[in-house]
């Protein structure tokens, strides 16, 4: 039987770029780049475990404004349902404290990147609608 996981990851847009991470090199999906979240821990809510995980991964807090989507992804050992949250910059500036790089790419640049297979699957839905709302 598959372990079954809810994480959330945050949406954070600055100059109509969006915040990706990426990785640890001993994490799972090593090296890969992602939308910067985690898991939920016992009694929190959501938003909680949103703002939570951003300044445990990023050091700079973040206000959870209202859930975008569920995504759903699995592999031979997990399944896993994403819940992205979009989230505004309250203060600070972030920095590199439990993953390995960051940067803010527009989705042309982010499309480029070695995404982990949830992640890709969030910047498509998102390149959809950004796409299909310019016109």
């Amino acid at each position: 039987m598959k372990k079954e996981l809810d994480v959330v990851a945050a949406l954070i847009r600055k100059n109509n770029k969006i915040l990706l991470c990426q990785r640890g090199k001993d994490d799972r999906y090593a090296n890969l780049w992602e939308f910067p979240g985690g898991c939920v821990e016992k009694n929190e809510s959501y938003f909680e475990a949103i703002e939570r995980e951003i300044k445990e991964e990023l050091g700079f807090e973040v206000k959870a404004k209202r859930l975008v989507s569920e995504f759903f992804d699995e592999d031979r050992t997990l399944k896993i349902k994403v819940f992205l949250h979009e989230c505004f910059i309250c203060s600070g500036e972030p920095y590199t404290r439990d993953c390995q790089d960051f940067g803010f790419f527009t989705f042309a640049g982010a499309q480029k990147l070695k995404l982990a297979p949830a992640d890709k699957k969030i910047l498509r839905y998102l390149k959809y609608f950004h796409d299909n709302c310019r016109r």
